[in-house]
């Protein structure tokens, strides 16, 4: 029986011993008729109970015994008094019943979103005390002016066969009344791409469930190793939505983490007193780990079949992922055309840095870069830089022609963490997945020259790399000027590389760094290091950060 069925017992079982109590004042001349009355009502408890999942045979064989005594005191063999205390006997035994099956619903506006959710609903799927409703749910671009625009909805064909959907239009939460509800959305209004429909804002589901969880799909590789030695850039720079409020707990990928976060929380919600003082205090940020860990440390490549296309273009080579993320596009200023070699660009710092790497590639036929921008990348350029987006495609259509290029604007990306041999990354939350697969990556930074960095100058002069691991040992992963946070490197550094002037730019001596492993012998080293900070910084890095996560929430369901 679950929470809410017991509530409505109760509140029939209460029902049910008023009207018994009322029998001691009835007359004889209609005591028949309302002892007929309770007998219906008793029957339509019964088949109330009789419908839930749970073992609840003794609380029907005492709505049983009510009816046969309804029938005995309608002949004189039972008392009104005899009714009423077994009808508080019934009301005892309802309510001393322990809830063992809790519903709880997954809220997925979009597929490509959906690892936050799948190690927890699969956990939840396979766990008898629990009914798990998995559900898509539709979502709208933003017009520049902020109104909505198109409705998009993600359903059938779009998620993987692990997940049983159920159709969002046919699952009423004001009926349901799920235990648990799982978001990942958390911005309710205040989002300036895309809208989830308003029937999924944080502030409306609170108010229809026992407890509304929160799963952060961004995993920032920013997070400080000790929040409070920061506290100003802290209260500078957070950022709280209506999501992190509204949730009963907010579930952190890392103890960091849900430290930065109560450090935030009570710089900007210090006028709302009695939020500080209950929640908080309650452990409403739970450090508990990350589905999408689970999801990462679970891939394999054999795992995945590839188009025909992209397995004739990375047959033999090596596979470069290139991520490119939402924050660093929207730094991009400017909308000035030009022409330089085989591309048109714009003057922006952003999309100079891309293309800068794209022409890398585009002058060589040893290795394959796979392109996968962030899903709602094009949404933003039309909702944030509307004025960028025929550039946008035409960069696309550009380098779909290159002989060793993919883009993939598939929702799956751990096909492509899978498939990668190495990364290049905006500053963005895949890095952190990617830092959990032992492999390489490089981020480049923005920079106001229109060619990738040079490696000859003072300004990029970066330390030896046994510099660099003491460095990140001793600080649990800074390294850039000793910043205070969990990663920021370029993991494919060479002993004192200021010396070599093989190289033009750093994408190309990382790609030498990734093709030829065996002139880099502190690969091996750095290697275990990068796995070392992933297992120091994360929650549960074991895979079993799902089931982790489902167990607390059956524990603060009573389960």
């Amino acid at each position: 029986m679950r929470k809410i069925h017991k509530e409505q017992t109760i509140q029939l079982a209460e029902t049910l011993s008023e009207a018994c109590k009322e029998l001691m004042t009835v007359g004889s001349g209609s005591f028949v008729d309302a002892c007929a009355e309770i007998q219906n009502f008793t029957v339509s408890i019964y088949d109330y109970v009789e419908q839930l999942k749970g073992n609840n045979s003794g609380i029907l064989n005492l709505l049983k015994t009510m009816h046969e005594q309804l029938y005995k005191a309608t002949q004189g063999d039972a008392s009104p008094n005899d009714i009423y205390l077994m009808s508080k006997t019934i009301e005892s035994e309802i309510k001393a019943i322990k809830p063992d099956i809790i519903e709880i619903a997954f809220f997925c506006y979009k597929a490509s979103m959906s690892d936050c959710f799948e190690s927890i609903y699969l956990a939840a799927k396979a766990d008898p005390n629990c009914d798990a409703y998995f559900i898509p749910i539709p979502y709208y671009d933003r017009n520049p002016d902020g109104s909505f625009g198109q409705m998009h909805f993600e359903g059938i064909g779009r998620y993987g066969n692990q997940f049983e959907l159920t159709d969002w239009q046919k699952y009423n939460i004001e009926e349901r009344r799920p235990d648990v509800i799982f978001i990942m959305n958390p911005y309710d209004d205040q989002n300036y791409v895309t809208s989830v429909h308003p029937d999924y804002y944080s502030s409306r589901l609170k108010k229809l469930t026992y407890q509304l969880i929160y799963i952060e799909y961004g995993i920032p590789f920013w997070v400080y190793n000790d929040p409070a030695a920061d506290k100003e850039s802290i209260k500078n720079n957070a950022l709280i939505f209506p999501g992190y409020i509204n949730c009963n707990n907010y579930i952190a990928y890392s103890k960091e983490m849900a430290d930065y976060l109560e450090i935030a929380f009570k710089f900007k919600l210090n006028a709302s007193k009695s939020f500080i003082e209950t929640d908080i205090k309650k452990n409403k940020i739970v450090p508990l780990g990350s589905p999408k860990f689970d999801k990462v440390l679970s891939c394999k490549r054999e795992d995945y079949k590839l188009p025909k296309l992209w397995r004739e273009k990375s047959s033999g080579k090596k596979v470069i992922l290139y991520n490119t993320s939402l924050s660093e596009f929207l730094k991009s200023t400017g909308q000035q055309l030009e022409r330089q070699g085989s591309f048109k660009v714009i003057d922006s710092e952003y999309f100079q840095k891309v293309l800068s790497i794209l022409r890398v590639f585009y002058a060589r036929d040893d290795v394959v870069i796979w392109w996968r921008p962030h899903p709602l990348f094009e949404s933003t350029i039309c909702s944030m830089r509307p004025e960028m987006i025929d550039l946008y495609h035409e960069i696309i259509a550009e380098f779909k022609n290159m002989k060793n290029g993919i883009f993939d604007n598939t929702d799956d990306i751990h096909r492509a963490i899978a498939c990668s041999n190495a990364m290049i990354s905006d500053e963005s939350s895949l890095l952190y997945l990617y830092l959990a697969t032992g492999k390489p990556f490089y981020i480049p930074t923005i920079s106001k020259r229109l060619q990738a960095p040079k490696i000859n100058t003072e300004e990029d002069y970066h330390s030896p790399i046994n510099a660099r691991l003491q460095n990140m040992r001793g600080n649990k992963g800074a390294n850039v000027g000793n910043w205070n946070t969990c990663i920021w490197w370029d993991n494919f550094q060479e002993e004192d590389f200021m010396r070599n002037t093989k190289f033009d730019n750093y994408v190309s001596r990382f790609l030498d760094f990734v093709m030829y492993p065996e002139k880099y012998p502190e690969r091996e080293e750095y290697k275990e290091l990068q796995l070392q900070m992933f297992r120091d910084f994360v929650v549960n890095p074991d895979g079993t950060s799902g089931q982790k996560i489902l167990n607390f929430v059956k524990t603060n369901a009573g389960l």
